[in-house]
């Protein structure tokens, strides 16, 4: 337990408070600016979402509005290996993807590898009942979503057994 500190009490009660963010840390009007965010309301979320997800840090601060009023509002700053909320919000999406276990391919990638029609490896595994494992993985600029993938060795038993 800290220590009375009697000299914080006196400066308390006469208004003598620094209001300053802490060093190192960013409030979220600077997170709106950093990333060119029309309104502070999108970057409340946006820095919010990213300190679920891990990637940034946050703490309860009082700040002092221009007209003198205080309020409670939070600071975040980034978690290392990021230097910047940019830049951890550039990485958010990598962060949060699940990393799909060797052996295990798109039947769009497997088409294109094999020169075969994904239609007809669509039949072909829809005959032989294979069933997909779905992981969340990014697709082009679309963001995180559920894809099936399927084992390679099954793939190829199916283009096999039909040659």
């Amino acid at each position: 337990m800290k220590r009375f500190d009697a000299h914080a009490l006196v400066a308390a009660m006469h208004g003598a408070r620094d209001y300053s963010v802490p060093k190192g840390w960013t409030t979220i009007e600077q997170i709106r600016e950093e990333l060119n965010l029309a309104y502070t309301r999108n970057a409340s979320s946006r820095a919010y979402d990213l300190f679920r997800s891990g990637l940034l840090e946050r703490q309860p601060h009082q700040s002092k509005a221009k007209t003198g009023q205080c309020h409670q509002c939070y600071v975040y700053r980034p978690v290392k290996p990021y230097r910047s909320i940019k830049e951890a919000s550039d990485n958010s999406t990598k962060v949060r993807e699940e990393k799909v276990p060797k052996g295990f391919v798109r039947i769009m990638d497997y088409a294109i590898g094999a020169n075969v029609s994904h239609v007809a490896i669509r039949a072909r595994v829809e005959r032989a009942a294979l069933k997909p494992k779905y992981f969340k993985t990014s697709r082009g600029i679309s963001g995180l979503h559920l894809n099936a993938y399927y084992r390679k060795a099954d793939l190829d038993r199916l283009l096999r057994k039909a040659s």
